[in-house]
């Protein structure tokens, strides 16, 4: 081989290297322009994405909301539903007003329609061995006697007493209902 054609193959190889060199150049530089454009766009899609996961979020969290809040409203008429109703409490501090509380009870027929109601059988005590004894329905007194220590006189009593709140517990219904009713809802404008 000649030095002539040595330099040309030298040659040929320095001008393919400085081309694939200057592709290489001219490909590097186009990443520069268009790197910093894929990615904003890669950004804003990041963006749009986010925002639909906030959006998406809030409305979920939203619907949980009211999902808990509607169980709790549940919950609570539930539990208003559950409340036992024609509780008879014992409030007395003697062995009669226990007699009378026995008698009581042991006689006691609630109204049919009745409900949401307590009643409290209190003793308060009076002069010497006599006592009074009160009977109460949801905080309002519908019964109110003397009790003497005499065993007839207490079941006597008691029959009396259950007359006197059964009567209120029929006329409580029947007023409710006659309030609930529709002469009585007026508009409220005078």
């Amino acid at each position: 081989m000649n030095s002539r054609n040595k330099y040309r193959i030298v040659d040929d190889l320095v001008h393919k290297l400085e081309k694939e060199y200057l592709s290489w150049v001219f490909l590097f530089s186009l990443s520069f322009l268009f790197i910093p454009q894929w990615a904003e766009a890669q950004s804003q899609t990041t963006r749009k994405d986010s925002t639909a996961q906030v959006k998406k979020t809030e409305k979920e969290l939203k619907e949980l909301l009211n999902k808990i809040v509607n169980q709790e409203v549940r919950k609570v008429s539930s539990d208003a539903e559950l409340e036992i109703d024609g509780l008879i409490v014992d409030e007395t501090k003697t062995k009669v007003g226990r007699d009378f509380y026995d008698y009581f009870y042991r006689d006691w027929q609630p109204p049919k329609d009745a409900s949401n109601y307590s009643i409290f059988i209190i003793e308060k005590p009076f002069r010497l061995n006599t006592t009074i004894i009160e009977i109460k329905i949801n905080e309002i007194t519908v019964f109110e006697s003397f009790l003497q220590p005499r065993g007839d006189l207490v079941e006597g009593l008691a029959v009396q007493s259950i007359a006197n709140t059964q009567f209120y517990l029929q006329q409580y219904d029947e007023l409710v209902r006659e309030l609930g009713g529709e002469d009585t809802r007026g508009t409220g404008i005078y």
